[in-house]
């Protein structure tokens, strides 16, 4: 899936597009639990999601209703 981000912090005003996938086949999963993965590897959390302003760009359907159920706003 594609997200952006706006980085308050940036000197260049705009959103930064990136790629991200939704997985239990990591480290930061527990119990089945799907996490996003950025491209670094590192997984999101709420926190970063809610403050860098994340938004989904494109997603598949089945994508989407992963988002859901973490209750990640798209």
């Amino acid at each position: 899936m594609i997200l952006s981000y706006q980085d308050i912090f940036d000197r260049v005003p705009g959103r930064v597009e990136i790629e991200a996938e939704i997985t239990t086949g990591h480290p930061a999963s527990s119990y089945g639990q799907p996490v996003v993965v950025l491209e670094d590897g590192g997984a999101l959390d709420f926190t970063s999601w809610v403050c860098m302003n994340y938004r989904v760009e494109k997603a598949t359907e089945q994508e989407k209703e992963a988002l859901k159920r973490l209750g990640l706003p798209f």
